[in-house]
Order: structure tokens, then sequence, then C-alpha cells
């Protein structure tokens, strides 16, 4: 098995591994320090992988968290499967956003499909120092008010969490804004907060530091989504074919148990 880092400081291919049966435990070490190093991870597969193999090798990464079920399905038939979305990390407007993603095509459209990413962990490091010193001790809010648009019946949700995000696992600085859910930073005002948004956003998406990920059958990816940002930046269109992808989610405390606790909070 070898580990191929990408070019744009994040991310590595995993090559030569034995999908069907590779358990090993010193390839799964090695998996889990790429995991931790490059924070997303990329099989190619040359034969269908099932649901229950594709739970195995996530779970290698951290704790699976099981909502009804292990695995469920991302779909082009609904909204949330096809519409275009920004740069952003999965719940972070709640208090416990997830650990880690991993997705499997089920089914492709006939033309090409893509999930873009980037690091908020190089963000971070590209900031000047001064700017890292003003942002360490600094929260932002992460906001969420358009489950309309989804067809979900959810409330406002939002929480604060630092703009420098230590890693959990690792203390690894990241530049925890994302531009779908962070609409403000606290302690500045309305102009100087776009401002600075604006300025940490261009650092974030840089085009130089994108990876767009071209989805090919057999294709497995698994990502940290507190290091990892992720973007459909383009919409899937059900009249240009089918786009199903499994989802695995990692976490200790998933969305749903979150929503029960909000909406079981009492009004203020």
């Amino acid at each position: 098995m070898q580990i191929a880092p990408l070019l744009q400081g994040f991310g590595a291919e995993v090559l030569e591994f034995d999908f069907q049966d590779g358990r090993e435990s010193e390839d799964v070490s090695r998996l889990q320090r790429a995991f931790a190093d490059h924070h997303l991870l990329i099989f190619r597969a040359d034969a269908q992988i099932t649901p229950e193999r594709q739970l195995e090798i996530t779970s290698w990464l951290g704790p699976v968290i099981v909502e009804g079920a292990a695995w469920t399905m991302l779909d082009n038939a609904e909204p949330a499967g096809r519409k275009e979305l920004p740069f952003h990390s999965d719940i972070t407007f709640m208090q416990f956003p997830l650990a880690g993603i991993s997705l499997y095509p089920q089914e492709l459209p006939g033309n090409s499909t893509s999930t873009t990413y980037v690091s908020s962990a190089v963000a971070w490091q590209q900031l000047p120092k001064a700017l890292q010193n003003e942002l360490r001790n600094l929260k932002a809010r992460h906001y969420f008010d358009a489950s309309h648009e989804l067809g979900l019946d959810w409330p406002v949700l939002e929480h604060w969490h630092p703009v420098c995000l230590l890693h959990p696992k690792t203390g690894q600085p990241l530049l925890f804004i994302t531009e779908h859910h962070v609409d403000r930073i606290e302690n500045m005002t309305d102009v100087r907060g776009a401002e600075l948004l604006k300025k940490l956003c261009t650092t974030l998406y840089a085009p130089e530091r994108r990876y767009e990920h071209v989805w090919r059958r057999g294709d497995l990816l698994i990502w940290d989504n507190l290091a990892i940002q992720h973007a459909r930046t383009r919409a899937a269109e059900p009249s240009q074919g089918k786009r199903v992808m499994r989802r695995v989610q990692l976490g200790t405390i998933g969305f749903i148990e979150q929503l029960k606790r909000v909406r079981n909070q009492p009004a203020s």
C-alpha cells in the first residue's frame, strides 16, 4: 500500500490497497496516520464496495455515528442531494459538528460530477502572524435558517465556534470559518466583520488551494470534517442522470440527537 500526497498541501491517494480483504493492522495504522496528516483520503477501487465494507474501512478512522442506520443515501432526487452548495463543513451550526464523512458513489450521471475540497488547516497557515493573533481568541457564529429550501422542518440553528479551532485529536490550528454558514465574528462591527470574513474566505478558497474530485465508479473518499471543507460547485440536476452517494458519518453525537436537544430547550 502506498500513500501519495496531493499537490494542494492536503489530501492523499491510497494506492494498491486490497479493497475486498485488506485489514492488516499495519495497513490500518498507516491509514490512521495518513488521515491525521492529510485529512482527506482518496481510494480508487476496481470493484464494487459493499456498504458493510465501506463502514468497516471508515470505522478505522473514528467512531461511526448510527442514527437509525449506519449509512444513508445522498440522492439528487432530493434537494439536499442536487443543490449547488457553497463551501462548508457539515453541521457546524450545532455544538458538535461531524468528525468525518465517507462518500461512495452508488450511481453517477453520464456527464462528470464533482466535489471540491479545501483545507482549513492550510488556510490558517497562510494567514499573517498579526492576523492569526487577532483571531486566535475570537468566536464566529455558524448559522442556518434555510431548512425550508430543503423541504425540512428545522428551527433556526446557530452555534459560536472559535475562529481558530484547535483540532481535538492533533491540536492543529484550523481556520474554522465557512462561506456557507458563518455570518459574523464576535466583538466586531458589521463593517469590520464583513471585511474580515471576505479576506478570510479569499485565503480559504483561493483556486490554487482547491482540490476538485471528479467522481468515478469505485471511488471512496473519507475526510476530516473539521479540517476539510467541501462544496458542490455545480447543481446535480436529475435531468443529467442519477447521482446517488452512500454516506457514512464519523463523530460522537449525531445531528438528530442534537436537533432533539435544541427543540427541547426552553424558550428564552
